[in-house]
């Protein structure tokens, strides 16, 4: 047997390797790691490395026609040329696995995310704990009396994130089926997070999850009602409204500065970046100024763009827009074919979080997308599974 055929054999524990080492390093990037213990130029020197050998067995390894693997390079071409304009190199890598997935078991690639997740808050909080690294506590601008933590993680609402997406992990691992003692279990570990970042927002999806999780039956009944039709109708209408809230934003409305006020000034920041940046083809890279240093007082320069959409169009430009919203179509239409109401779930509250936070082409945050092009198995609901139980 040569060792290009088992090569070939083992190509999916070679994708799983590498995406094991991808999620590491990228937990570790947004982490306080970072420069205390590791520079960014030795993260991305390693990213590069496990690249290659990801690029090696979707173009050599796997069985593909060429014609497709010509198309696979193109894109990932224009994707590289927009991050050299944008400085934002987190599609392209990301871009990479999910083309990389083509094959590969989603089951086997989520429990690598919840494994290597799980294990870096845990070495990141340790170390935060034993002041290895340092952290950030801030307060609410409204209320001074709240102390909010970050336990190692850049800011108190990157951590939050990090939790709700583990979370939403976790729920699609376990195909929505949790039993009583972990519906308890989350929940109180949405109250213990919440309690530590008073994250509001992350909080409401959290418990929106706990909500769907706690009444999966009726979660895969709307699915089975609204059809891909209405799913389709409710993504593009949500990303739509979510940018046209931030264009239109103007504070001498009532309406819009309560709505402002509710969403941490994100429409503010997100209006700015629509007006003052504006949107281009191939995006542009703009200076952002975030809370994510140790500094005894928020930057009084802040500007940073929460709103992945937003963030796309002004940072990343049209064409990855495009090619994003195009992806999540197809996934969305993929997951609705299979009866995957799991992922359907995991993917619709990724969508709905992205509205509020940076991290929808973030692989450590949203695993999900890599199910576009892996092998995902078809899924039964849980009033059949229930009747299976009984009979």
């Amino acid at each position: 047997m040569s060792t290009f055929y088992r090569l070939k054999q083992q190509r999916s524990n070679i994708y799983i390797i590498c995406l094991a080492l991808f999620l590491f390093l990228m937990t570790i990037q947004l982490s306080y790691f970072v420069p205390k213990i590791v520079t960014m130029n030795q993260l991305f020197f390693f990213t590069k490395i496990i690249a290659l050998v990801v690029g090696f067995k979707f173009f050599i390894l796997d069985d593909l026609v060429f014609r497709n693997k010509v198309i696979a390079f193109g894109l990932l071409i224009v994707f590289y040329l927009t991050t050299r304009v944008s400085h934002d190199s987190n599609v392209f890598y990301y871009s990479l696995f999910i083309i990389g997935a083509y094959d590969v078991d989603f089951e086997n690639i989520l429990k690598t995310y919840l494994e290597v997740e799980l294990f870096c808050v845990f070495i990141v909080i340790m170390s935060c704990v034993f002041k290895v690294i340092p952290e950030q506590i801030t307060t609410r601008l409204d209320n001074k009396y709240v102390l909010r933590l970050s336990l190692g993680f850049l800011t108190p609402t990157d951590f939050a994130a990090r939790i709700f997406y583990l979370m939403t992990a976790y729920y699609a691992w376990r195909k929505l089926h949790l039993k009583l003692f972990e519906h308890l279990i989350s929940l109180g570990l949405i109250g213990i997070v919440f309690v530590l970042t008073n994250s509001r927002l992350d909080f409401a999806l959290m418990l929106l999850l706990w909500l769907i999780g706690l009444k999966a039956v009726w979660f895969e009944h709307l699915i089975d009602v609204i059809k891909f039709r209405g799913l389709a109708i409710f993504v593009s209408l949500y990303i739509f409204i979510n940018i046209l809230l931030a264009y239109t934003y103007n504070p001498r409305w009532l309406w819009s500065q309560v709505l402002n006020h509710l969403l941490s000034n994100r429409l503010f920041f997100g209006s700015i970046a629509l007006k003052q940046h504006g949107v281009s083809l191939f995006g542009k890279h703009i200076i952002e100024i975030s809370n994510g240093t140790i500094q005894p007082h928020p930057p009084a320069d802040y500007f940073y763009v929460d709103s992945s959409y937003i963030r796309l169009l002004v940072i990343s430009g049209i064409l990855m827009s495009v090619f994003v919203l195009l992806l999540i179509f197809y996934l969305l239409y993929k997951l609705y074919k299979l009866n995957s109401y799991s992922l359907l779930a995991f993917l619709l509250l990724a969508l709905i979080s992205s509205a509020i936070d940076q991290h929808l082409v973030e692989a450590s945050y949203n695993i999900v997308l890599t199910a576009a092009f892996a092998y995902v198995k078809v899924e039964e609901n849980h009033s059949k599974r229930q009747l299976k139980m009984t009979t």
